[in-house]
């Protein structure tokens, strides 16, 4: 049975709100929307070819994730995490990486071996670069790609679908991005964040559960501690807060 059209019209903005929290969503996690950013509805419905009130619905529902907050008489901005949620967020994120390594351990494939490898090789090419050149305008996002990458196939090698599901929702707390402002200035911690990783891979690669599971919780819980120094240093009034 063909749907009504006050019905089909409903769908139809529904599915344009879902497709601009998703759009919203991954500028933010990405970092081209910074912690702070003041999210006007008009620019942003004109850059995105829509109407205002599908941007306004899509903002109520960032604000809904945690995403975005309401400032009274000033309107919308890209949340900056406290610490509590980092600390409370990495360490649900340490305990699902963990449980996903010492599986991923045991049933990853060769070609997902493959990708993890090739994501491991992404962060020692960047820092190779930062060292000796300074880096080139990508490098950013080449090390967001990477670290996307490694995590994303060890929770898919894991087998757990529903614990993708969960990661992701943790990730709408904390944007991936304040890993970047993180370490990005200093060569030592991408260093050490690499070597990190180098040692989850080695341990899934030989096939080392209790390792792997190891190495990414104190992953996990050496990054939220860098991460609160962060955004201690962010703070509510920093340059961060774009208007």
């Amino acid at each position: 049975m063909n749907m009504a059209p006050a019905a089909q019209e409903a769908a139809a903005d529904r599915d344009l709100v879902d497709s601009l929290v998703d759009e919203l969503q991954e500028r933010i996690n990405a970092g081209r929307i910074p912690a702070g950013t003041w999210l006007r509805q008009a620019p942003l419905a004109e850059e995105l070819g829509v109407s205002r009130t599908p941007v306004r619905e899509a903002l109520r529902r960032l604000q809904a994730m945690g995403t975005v907050e309401v400032v009274a008489n000033r309107g919308a901005r890209v949340r900056l995490p406290s610490a509590r949620d980092i600390i409370e967020v990495y360490e649900l994120h340490g305990l699902l990486q963990g449980h996903a390594g010492a599986a991923t351990a045991t049933l990853i494939t060769s070609e997902q071996l493959d990708r993890l490898a090739a994501a491991e090789r992404m962060f020692r090419e960047v820092v190779e670069e930062l060292r000796t050149s300074g880096g080139t305008a990508d490098a950013q996002q080449r090390w967001h790609r990477a670290n996307t990458q490694f995590h994303t196939v060890i929770i898919e090698a894991s087998g757990n679908k529903r614990l993708a599901e969960v990661v992701e929702s943790l990730h709408r707390k904390v944007p991936r991005n304040l890993t970047w402002i993180a370490l990005g200035n200093d060569i030592r911690r991408l260093e050490k964040d690499a070597a990190e990783h180098a040692a989850i891979l080695d341990a899934i690669g030989r096939g080392d559960g209790t390792t792997a599971r190891r190495e990414l919780i104190n992953h996990a819980r050496r990054a939220a501690d860098l991460l609160v120094r962060t955004v201690d240093d962010i703070g509510p009034g920093s340059a961060a807060q774009r208007r």
